[in-house]
Order: structure tokens, then C-alpha cells, then sequence
């Protein structure tokens, strides 16, 4: 018996997201996320996982002719949607962005350039950040902070530093993003780097140290709703009370905080002579 192709159907999915876990593990199970035409009023459409790891939906508006197969050039059906993402299990921060579909590729997050006129810096796959309270992988490095605005003049009063980003380096390298939550507690954590003497000699790995700076990018805003994330990734970089002494405090500002890092050893970091990071708002 002969079959005879009678008609070749094409379909797309709306959207294809791929989300970054700061840890590198799957979020896919307890996750959720939901995507809906920016300021439309409409609800939003669940996204769902894949057994690949990314996140799809279709049935998004306007974009029906796209979804089945029609048309090749996704600008001329371009449209603002806006995703939430929500982890009930406390992995990772809420989070909410904005992203221009169609795309003829996974979904790229399209932030403004640093100066007018920039091209957008585009970021693949769309970070997520830990949650303070979440565990942290056996083997791994973490750091701690509660992060406040100045003055210090009375540290349990100071206003927390909502959605801060802590940055924590080995010389010019970044190990490791953080972000603040409403209350400006941080959590960053990473696999530990190569020892600084690596092969100098035998001794406990509990004995080795790593010198590493941590600085801070903040932008008051408010700690009641979650920001976007393109104006998160864009607040600018701001001194660091690098220490805070005497009666009534004289804070001590740089452009970055000198941290030790001791293997094994969780590490919450503090402004000296205060209790919590500070930062200028």
C-alpha cells in the first residue's frame, strides 16, 4: 500500500527559554514560570519544562500565525512579553523580565547598553540567583552578607539594600554573582578555586586561604515588589564601607571590600567593626 503526503503541518512554539541555575543543577521540578504580553492586563500562560531542561508555551497572542509555521521574519511580528519566574521550594529568587519574541533561537534577555546608543548586552542563558536560606553543594564555597545602607550610626535601624548584587572576585576573575532579597540578605556560593600554592608542599586543605575582593552594585529601590531583572543586571557600582570604628562610627569607604576565604569554612562578611556590609546608597 502507497502513502501519499496530503498536506505538511510546521509548528513552533511561542517561546523557548533556557534559565540558569546559579548552582548548575535542574530547577525544572518545583519551578514555576508564567509568560504574558507586557501591560496587556491578559493572563499569563504557564510555561512548561522540557525533559531537556528548557521552558516552552504556546498560544501566546499574536503570535498564533508564528506558532503555526507562517512567516520566517520574527520582526515584523514582535511583541514585549513579560515571564515571572516563582520557586516554592526557596532555591532561587522570584524574578521578572521582559523579552521580545518571536525569536528564531531560544530566548535571549535583550538589556540596554551602558551608554545611549550601546548595543543591547544580551544574556544567554537568563540568570537566576540563590535564595539566602538555600543549601549550599558539598564541596563548594560560601559567602554570606546582610547588606545595609549607610550611616552606621545605629546598624540594627539601617534600611536593607533590596536587591543589591554582590560580586565576589579572585583578582580580575568573578567567581560568583549574588543578589540581595527584600530583606538584603545574599547568599553566593561556588566551587573553590585552585589552591594559591598549589604544589608547594603538602598540608590540610582545611589550612588553605584565598585573598578575594567583594564589591557591591546598588540602586535604591523598593524592597515591596521585584524589580526587573535588565534593571537589576544594570545598577551601577557603589563604595563599600570597608570599615566602621569609634563611638559614633567614622565609616572608611572603597571601591571594594578585601575578603579571606578559608577552606570549608562558610564566610559572612561584614564592614569591620559593624555587623552587617554597607554600602553607599
Amino acid at each position: 500500500m502507497s502513502v501519499r503526503e496530503m498536506e505538511r503541518l510546521r509548528l513552533r512554539p511561542g517561546v523557548g527559554l533556557r534559565l540558569e541555575d546559579p548552582f548548575g543543577g535542574p530547577l525544572g521540578e518545583g519551578l514555576q514560570a508564567s509568560i504574558v504580553l507586557a501591560d496587556s492586563g491578559l493572563p499569563p500562560v504557564s510555561l512548561l519544562p522540557t525533559p531537556s531542561g528548557y521552558w516552552t508555551a504556546q498560544g501566546l497572542p499574536g503570535l498564533r500565525a508564528w506558532e503555526a509555521g507562517e512567516g520566517d521574519d520574527p520582526a515584523l511580528l514582535a511583541r514585549l512579553f513579560e515571564v515571572a519566574v516563582n520557586d516554592p521550594r526557596g532555591r532561587v529568587l522570584p524574578s521578572r523580565f521582559r523579552v521580545r519574541l518571536p525569536q528564531n533561537r531560544l530566548a535571549h534577555l535583550a538589556c540596554p547598553g551602558v551608554a545611549p546608543g550601546d548595543p543591547p548586552i544580551e544574556h544567554f542563558p537568563i540568570p537566576l540567583f540563590a535564595a539566602p536560606a538555600r543549601s549550599v553543594p558539598a564541596g563548594w564555597a560560601c559567602v554570606r552578607a546582610s547588606v545595609r545602607e549607610l550611616p552606621v550610626a545605629d546598624p540594627d535601624k539601617a534600611p536593607a539594600a533590596a536587591w543589591a548584587l554582590v560580586d565576589v572576585f579572585q583578582g580580575a576573575t568573578r567567581l560568583a554573582t549574588g543578589l540581595a532579597d527584600a530583606r538584603g540578605e545574599a547568599l553566593l556560593a561556588f566551587p573553590y578555586p585552585e589552591p594559591p600554592d598549589a604544589g608547594a608542599g603538602t598540608r590540610s586543605a582545611f589550612d588553605v586561604t584565598w585573598p578575594l575582593t567583594l564589591s557591591l552594585r546598588y540602586r535604591r529601590q523598593s524592597a515591596a515588589s521585584i524589580p526587573l531583572l535588565c534593571d537589576l543586571l544594570a545598577q551601577p557600582a557603589k563604595p563599600v564601607a570597608r570599615s566602621a570604628a569609634g563611638e559614633p562610627p567614622v565609616v572608611v569607604m572603597g571601591a571594594d571590600l578585601s575578603i579571606s576565604l578559608r577552606y570549608g569554612q562558610p564566610l559572612a562578611v561584614a564592614t569591620p567593626g559593624a555587623r552587617a556590609l554597607f554600602v553607599q546608597p
